[in-house]
């Protein structure tokens, strides 16, 4: 019997990339608003160019080693160590204005999927429990900060999220904590990602109902891995699991 659903984020219930800006790309225009923000404060003396390869090898390198080891990270991390190389610190109220700088062009990308708050909302009200698990070297707060806006905050009670729970998927504990977090068993509960080897197919192997949901700017094929469903928006989940009761 159904009891819980979790979804993933980027890609399943917010779009942060499109067909016109990739994750690679967004990530650009943080790190150049980031680094605006310093110059117009009178923090930044180096080339636009020369910082923006600073941080992004930085990131880079923390982010493949988070991706060997499967343990979550924050891209905080990178850059405030790239910063305090360069000499640079802040006091608590000007980090603060350069996270909102970087993070600024993140905002402005997220868009709710299709259906994705009437959807939520239709199983909440079926009794079903809702929560996130997402890879994510973003900040929590700022992923909460556009569910929020998009009306989705308070329908996903449980939000894990890679860059504080210290686990990425495909790793089971990130899953296992998730479930934990429901208090709901694997074979009561479904997931719903658009990644067929982190989402669907460590899902399947612990047990959980793995569903797929098409993404319109990437195609995800694998003749090894198959999930029990796939669907094209958020609101055919509800006749899915319907038949899944």
């Amino acid at each position: 019997m159904l009891k819980a659903a979790l979804f993933d984020l980027g890609g399943t219930l917010v779009h942060y990339e499109s067909d016109q800006v990739s994750l690679k790309e967004l990530e650009k225009r943080s790190i150049i608003a980031l680094y605006r923000h310093l110059a117009a404060n009178g923090q930044m003396a180096l080339p636009e160019t020369t910082f923006l390869t600073a941080i992004r090898s930085r990131v880079e390198a923390e982010w493949q080693m988070a991706l060997a080891s499967l343990r979550g990270g924050s891209v905080e991390a990178p850059i405030q160590a790239v910063l305090a190389d360069l000499g640079l610190s802040f006091a608590e109220s000007e980090w603060q204005a350069a996270r909102q700088a970087f993070y600024e062009p993140v905002h402005r990308a997220a868009e709710p999927r299709r259906g994705a708050r009437q959807t939520l909302r239709i199983l909440r009200d079926q009794g079903v429990a809702l929560g996130l698990l997402s890879n994510t070297f973003w900040a929590a707060d700022v992923h909460d900060a556009d569910l929020a806006r998009f009306g989705l905050l308070d329908l996903l009670p449980a939000r894990l999220y890679s860059c504080d729970i210290g686990r990425i998927k495909p790793h089971p504990e990130a899953f296992e904590k998730a479930l934990a977090a429901l208090g709901a068993q694997p074979d009561e509960t479904v997931y719903v990602g658009d990644r067929l080897e982190t989402d669907v197919e460590p899902a399947r192997r612990l047990g959980l109902w793995g569903v797929l949901i098409d993404v319109p700017f990437r195609s995800e094929h694998s003749d090894k891995i198959m999930p029990d469903a796939v669907i094209a928006e958020l609101p055919e989940l509800i006749r899915l699991l319907e038949r899944r009761r």
